[in-house]
């Protein structure tokens, strides 16, 4: 056990745990955090523990998240449906489709937990046109550190609706969500566009954003070649011809899951992942960084893929404080995703100096980063992507429900400064 939660998918650090806690095993959730705020120990959530950046790990308890008997419940006629926070996207998405049923926006790999991926933000092929997942979420139910149990959406609770989701769990357990559903497309036609290369790619994606028949879409350098596969609506008439994939979603992760294999099972590697959210601007900013440095080391050894997504929110959309989310009406998802040996120091370091730049370069060019990713954040990083008013308010919100050691890893071990008053001599 210690060692099946002492590391993530990053495995970039071990870190065992001193308690592993699961509600039902070990009390009620309500309970579980009680206990946690008033041992003073540090406390983490896990649910599928994908993280790059120990933003799950604790050497104090885990409370795992997991749970493979959750059970779904249709509400509204089955436009919504209320989730418990630790069932994959995959048994979810499963579920719905037997109800006639889908979730708007799915990631290519279903293999994550709701909860996990609502604390980030989540993306898929589907935010060109639906944004977030976190965007499909009419209510979540919080627990606090005390064991209270809140209710937050956008008409309640809004400040901790905001504060949750895309915050990576610092304000609360995230039990449940209610999520809007659509009706179930038993096949996609789906088209693959063939990409010269990075420059190609980046200029086709302001382009696909603008076309209407478009439902789905993503990006992809896979070593071997540059290309998108495009979704169409029923009615749409693409171009290129397209073909129909059964339960296309499914397929996808079967897909993904396989590419994936030998870094989901395998331990002899440092997954340093790390996904970037820009403007149209942002994008072609952080692709002249990205661009030279794919032909040099260290990417040219350690890097696995990249991945494109288009995003566009529907309004009006929840400004939610530490999603990767912008003020602008579309956006753009840029994944990097290199994995070294975990015995080669050498080239672990130098990628993580890679991504430290292009950290840098989405900070520069008015970006934010998603934050399960393996991001090197230091506290002027954090000033410059959220503003110090709102860490401060973070700060705050955890000391009024008694979170003060729940999930302190969510910026990967980095706490907000104390703000100062304008003579500098005190926290405002």
């Amino acid at each position: 056990m210690t060692r099946e939660f002492g590391s993530d998918f990053g495995r970039s650090r071990f870190v065992p745990p001193a308690a592993v806690v699961r509600e039902g095993t070990d009390g009620t959730v309500e309970d579980i955090m009680r206990r946690a705020a008033a041992s003073g120990r540090e406390t983490a959530v896990r649910g599928a523990g994908r993280s790059c950046n120990t933003q799950t790990l604790s050497p104090g308890t885990v409370l795992h998240n997991a749970r493979g008997d959750a059970e779904p419940r249709l509400a509204a006629g089955g436009r919504l449906v209320e989730v418990p926070s630790g069932i994959t996207w995959y048994e979810l998405e499963t579920w719905l489709n037997r109800h006639g049923r889908a979730n708007p926006v799915l990631p290519s790999f279903l293999g994550l937990t709701v909860g996990g991926t609502l604390s980030v933000g989540g993306f898929g092929l589907g935010s060109i046109r639906s944004g977030l997942q976190a965007d499909q979420v009419r209510e979540i139910e919080l627990v606090d550190g005390t064991g209270r149990v809140l209710r937050c959406s956008g008409e309640e609770n809004t400040e901790l609706f905001r504060f949750a989701l895309g915050g990576l769990g610092q304000v609360g357990f995230l039990r449940k969500a209610v999520l809007r559903t659509v009706p179930y497309r038993d096949a996609a036609r789906v088209s693959r566009i063939e990409h010269a290369g990075l420059s190609d790619l980046v200029a086709f994606m302001p382009r696909i954003a603008a076309e209407p028949g478009v439902s789905g879409y993503f990006g992809m350098y896979d070593r071997t070649s540059w290309y998108a596969q495009v979704s169409w609506a029923a009615d749409a008439s693409p171009e290129p011809p397209e073909q129909s994939v059964p339960d296309y979603p499914l397929r996808l992760h079967d897909e993904v899951g396989r590419h994936l294999s030998p870094l989901l099972q395998g331990e002899t590697h440092t997954n340093l992942w790390a996904d970037y959210v820009l403007d149209e601007a942002g994008l072609h900013t952080f692709a002249a960084t990205l661009e030279p440095l794919l032909d040099a080391s260290p990417l040219t050894d350690t890097l696995v893929s990249l991945y494109f997504l288009v995003i566009e929110r529907p309004a009006p959309a929840a400004p939610f404080v530490f999603a990767p989310v912008l003020d602008a009406p579309v956006l753009y998802g840029v994944g990097v995703f290199a994995s070294a040996p975990r015995s080669d120091d050498r080239a672990v370091s130098a990628t993580r100096r890679v991504q430290r730049r292009l950290l840098e370069t989405c900070a520069e060019a008015g970006g934010r980063p998603y934050l399960y990713g393996a991001h090197d954040l230091d506290a002027d990083l954090l000033k410059r992507f959220y503003g110090a008013p709102a860490l401060h308010r973070l700060e705050e919100l955890r000391a009024e429900l008694s979170l003060t050691h729940f999930n302190r890893r969510a910026f990967g071990g980095v706490r907000p400064p104390a703000v100062q008053d304008p003579s500098g001599t005190a926290p405002l």
